[in-house]
């Protein structure tokens, strides 16, 4: 029996968990109590920080795993150290300390026809921003944080030190904070890729159009699948992520690529180097897919997985909805959508519509759609305009 080790609590330790059953695997999972999940998910529970990874290498090397994955940013460096230490499938651990970096990889990625980059500029303080020449609007955020945390567009000069602090304060404490400043693309479709690489190999499962609220901090409200994309637009969007992930030294492992495409062109906000959450890879990929894409992430770290033919893949369509302030022309669909076919599932949370500011799956009404015919939602929405 294969066993996995599951480095990071929360509903993606549990995505892994199950899939270790699907697959007849034995899961290991590492972290502290207040992020442990259900014993049923998961066969083996070893209480421990993360950031203790030479202890887990040593765990790890004593029971004899086979692979290794991450569940978050945060345990990505921590499992390439891990699976370079035991000789399993993993990112090089030089590359996973600074995978997250937004700065570096936009810097890997220049010269590229396929995925291209706005003007953008590192930063420690106002004054390198006041100098870059990055035009406004312009966007900042922390420079290796995801989930949308400390995101700010910024119109004019007089914006920019409220934004600096908002950016600076998503850091942890004791965190030096080091921002990116970027000339803000508006307009066009946000999107995300959602690729597996095998051993150098990239495969591209899904793209997913993105609902966002836009300025001034840019929350996702929604995920769409597949991607609305000409045929044209698809292939240039999997040559440039494939070429990215290349440039960036993603060899093994999972990514969730956020991308914009305005005119035509493909442009990069961001490598994301874990599953995507948000629902976005259990059970949207799936649900739209008919892959197994939890189950192959797991295959991917233990040397066990078989090509990927993309052309064999279901056609349907799956989504999420967060219904909150900026979505309230939801709440009635909503109120009764458990009662519709197309509902995979409701997340009902409160009544209250609060402003959503960041990510935060687990404390914010949703609902999961699934269709061989679109988006029932969008079809519901029209029907009452």
């Amino acid at each position: 029996m294969k066993k996995l080790a599951i480095i990071g609590g929360g509903v993606m330790a549990a995505c892994f968990g199950e899939a270790c059953h699907r697959l007849g695997y034995e899961g290991h999972y590492f972290s502290m109590l207040d992020g442990k999940v259900d014993d049923s998910k998961v066969d083996v529970f070893h209480e421990i920080n993360i950031f203790e990874k030479e202890k887990i290498a040593d765990i790890c090397e004593e029971i004899g795993v086979d692979g290794v994955v991450a569940t978050t940013e945060l345990s990505v460096p921590i499992t390439a150290y891990i699976a370079e230490k035991l000789g399993l499938l993993g990112v090089p651990y030089k590359v996973a300390q600074v995978i997250i970096d937004k700065y570096r990889n936009r810097e890997c990625i220049k010269g590229l026809t396929d995925l291209k980059s706005p003007q953008y500029v590192e930063a420690t303080c106002l004054k390198e921003i006041e100098k870059s020449g990055v035009p406004f609007p312009m966007i900042l955020k922390p420079i290796n944080l995801g989930g949308k945390r400390g995101i700010t567009v910024v119109n004019n000069v007089s914006e920019l030190p409220k934004a600096f602090e908002y950016a600076v304060n998503s850091f942890r404490k004791g965190t030096k904070p080091v921002i990116i400043a970027e000339q803000f693309m508006d307009g066009g479709m946000e999107c995300s890729v959602e690729s597996l690489s095998f051993k150098g190999n990239h495969s591209i499962i899904q793209i997913t159009q993105k609902d966002s609220s836009g300025a001034p901090h840019c929350v996702e409200l929604g995920h769409h699948q597949p991607a609305p994309l000409s045929k044209e637009i698809w292939e240039k969007v999997v040559r440039g992520t494939s070429a990215g992930l290349t440039a960036i030294g993603l060899t093994n492992g999972p990514c969730h690529t956020e991308i914009k495409i305005i005119n035509g062109e493909v442009y990069l906000i961001e490598f994301n180097a874990r599953p995507g959450g948000d629902h976005i890879w259990w059970p949207m990929v799936e649900l739209s897919t008919g892959f197994d894409i939890i189950a192959a992430v797991a295959q991917a770290a233990t040397g066990e997985l078989n090509p990927i033919d993309v052309n064999t893949f279901k056609h349907y369509y799956s989504g999420l909805y967060y219904v909150v302030k900026q979505t309230s022309y939801l709440k009635n669909i909503f109120d009764n959508c458990e009662k519709e076919k197309w509902c995979w599932e409701k997340n009902y949370i409160s009544n209250e519509l609060p402003e959503l500011t960041h990510n935060d799956m687990e404390h914010t009404n949703y609902m999961i759609y699934t269709s061989k015919d679109g988006d029932p939602v969008a079809e519901l929405l029209r029907k009452e305009q």
